[in-house]
C-alpha cells in the first residue's frame, strides 16, 4: 500500500553490528483496516515488540527457570528475594510486587532518590537521579540499612547493566554471599564500556543473566526525519520476564508443598474472601521482614 506521497512503506532492518539484535523484518509494512495512511509507525513498534516476545520464549526460558529455582529456594527457606532497579527499571520492580497475583517472598528495594524524577526539571527532576546512578558508594549505603539473611537473594534490573549504582549493588550482594539474578540487555551491556571503577558490568557479576533482548539504546523504531530511535522494548520484555519468573517460582513452591501467600485482586467481584486474604497477605508479609531489622 502506498502512503500519502505514493512511496512504499518498508520496514527497517537494523544493522546487527550496531544494535546487536534485529526484530524488524524487511518487506512491505502491514497496515490496519480501512484506507487511512496512518498507523505504520505504530505497527513498526508492534512488530518489533511481538518478535522480541517470541524470541524471549525461544531463547530465555532456561535462564528464567534457573532464576526461578534460586527464588523458590530462597522463599521456601524463609528468605527474601530483593528487587532493585533505578530509573525506569524501577517499573519492573513494581510489576513483581506489590501487584495482583504476587506473593510473599519478594521485597521491592525502591530508593526514591533514583526513581522519582517525573518532574524532569526542578525539584524531583531527572538530573539528580542520573547523577546519583554514577556515584560510587551510594549502593553500599543502601545495603547497610538491612540485616540480610543467609537465604536472601537479589534480582537487579538494568537494561544497560553498566551504571556504577547497579554494579555496586550486585557486588555488595555477592560480598554478602547472596545470589544475584540480572535482567539486562546483553546487546547493550556487552557493547558498552564499563562505568564502574572495577571495570565490571552487571553481566560480569550476576549468577544468572536474563536477556531482555532490547537493542543497544533500547529503542527499536527508526523513523524518517528523526535523528534518534524511539519505541523502547525493555518495558514490554521486562514485564514478560518478571511475570514468567513469578509464575515459575510459584509453580516450584507448590511442587515443594508450599502454598505462597498471595495478594488477591481487591476488585475480584466473584470472590467474597478477597478482603480476608488481603489481611492474610499483609500479616505474612510483615512476618517475612523480621530478620531484616533484628
Amino acid at each position: 500500500m502506498n502512503d500519502l506521497f505514493g512511496a512504499k512503506r518498508n520496514k527497517i532492518s537494523f544493522d546487527r553490528k550496531l544494535f546487536g539484535v534485529s526484530y524488524l523484518v524487511q518487506g512491505p509494512m502491514k497496515t490496519g483496516s480501512g484506507s487511512s495512511p496512518y498507523g505504520s509507525a505504530a505497527l513498526k513498534f508492534h512488530d518489533a515488540a511481538s518478535s522480541a516476545i517470541l524470541d524471549l520464549r525461544n531463547s530465555q526460558l532456561d535462564q528464567i527457570v534457573a532464576a526461578a529455582k534460586l527464588c523458590a529456594e530462597s522463599i521456601a527457606n524463609s528468605g527474601l528475594v530483593f528487587l532493585f532497579g533505578s530509573g525506569h527499571s524501577r517499573m519492573m520492580v513494581d510489576e513483581m510486587t506489590p501487584r495482583q497475583g504476587c506473593f510473599v517472598g519478594f521485597y521491592p528495594l525502591v530508593e526514591l532518590s533514583v526513581s522519582n524524577y517525573s518532574a524532569i526539571i526542578g525539584p524531583n527532576g531527572l538530573r539528580a537521579p542520573l547523577s546519583l546512578e554514577k556515584y560510587e558508594g551510594y549502593a553500599e549505603e543502601i545495603l547497610k540499612g538491612f540485616h540480610f539473611g543467609p537465604k536472601d537473594a537479589f534480582i537487579i534490573i538494568s537494561t544497560s547493566g553498566i551504571r556504577p549504582l547497579v554494579v555496586e549493588m550486585a557486588l555488595g550482594a555477592k560480598v554478602r554471599n547472596l545470589p544475584v539474578i540480572a535482567i539486562l540487555s546483553r546487546a547493550h551491556c556487552e557493547k558498552a564500556q564499563p562505568a564502574h571503577p572495577s571495570g565490571k558490568k552487571l553481566v560480569d557479576v550476576a549468577d544468572v543473566v536474563i536477556d531482555n533482548l532490547s537493542p543497544v539504546g533500547d529503542c527499536a523504531v527508526a523513523l524518517e526525519g528523526l535523528a534518534w530511535y524511539t519505541g523502547p522494548l525493555s518495558t514490554v520484555t521486562g514485564s514478560a520476564i518478571i511475570n514468567m519468573l513469578r509464575c515459575e517460582t510459584a509453580g516450584m513452591l507448590v511442587e515443594r508443598g508450599i502454598t505462597p501467600v498471595m495478594l488477591p485482586s481487591h476488585q475480584f467481584v466473584t470472590n467474597n474472601a478477597s478482603d480476608e486474604q488481603l489481611e492474610n497477605f499483609y500479616e505474612a508479609y510483615r512476618r517475612s521482614l523480621r530478620h531484616l531489622y533484628e
